[in-house]
């Protein structure tokens, strides 16, 4: 892998202080060392360590866009023409604010997009407005999210699971 880094090394308490982070992540740093046995200044430059060595790369807050006014999650696949830098069409794409992530993917599609709007009057506005309007848009393929289920935080993927690609019952 030429020009990547490799992925920074995790020992057993920095896999342990993740593993309560994500029963909790509102945990104390007092509660965190409580629990693991360690003291909090410990703790501490653990996680400051953590972040800066972006295996902790954020703290975000979760909140259920439907509650907002923003009833349909939608997942746009699209083809683009060939010749010009994708970066281009994605800060095209990231300039739309109902989109919410920019995916460059392998496959019959370059990107996917992932939108929230209100309504399907919404989504028709920004699609024929926004997406489809960008220059190197060829072809799209649109599907609405009715259910979607993530990995809890307390379930984070193992070992196993990233070796194999599965995940034990």
């Amino acid at each position: 892998m030429a020009g990547r880094e490799r992925p920074p090394r995790i020992d057993d308490v920095d896999r342990r202080v993740l593993e309560l982070l994500g029963a909790d992540p509102r945990a104390s740093v007092r509660a965190l060392a409580r629990a693991i046995g360690m003291s909090a200044g410990a703790v501490g430059e653990r996680l400051e360590r953590l972040q800066e060595r972006e295996v902790i790369r954020g703290f975000t807050l979760d909140v259920d866009p439907a509650a907002l006014g923003f009833g349909l999650e939608v997942l746009v696949a699209i083809e683009l023409r060939q010749g010009n830098p994708v970066e281009s069409t994605i800060d095209l794409l990231a300039g739309i604010a109902e989109v919410q992530a920019i995916q460059l993917v392998t496959g019959r599609w370059d990107l996917v997009l992932t939108l929230l709007v209100r309504d399907q009057h919404h989504l028709r506005e920004v699609l024929l407005g926004d997406v489809w309007s960008v220059a190197d848009f060829q072809h799209s393929e649109t599907m609405i999210i009715l259910e979607t289920r993530r990995r809890s935080a307390r379930e984070p993927v193992g070992e196993e699971t990233a070796r194999t690609g599965s995940v034990e019952p």
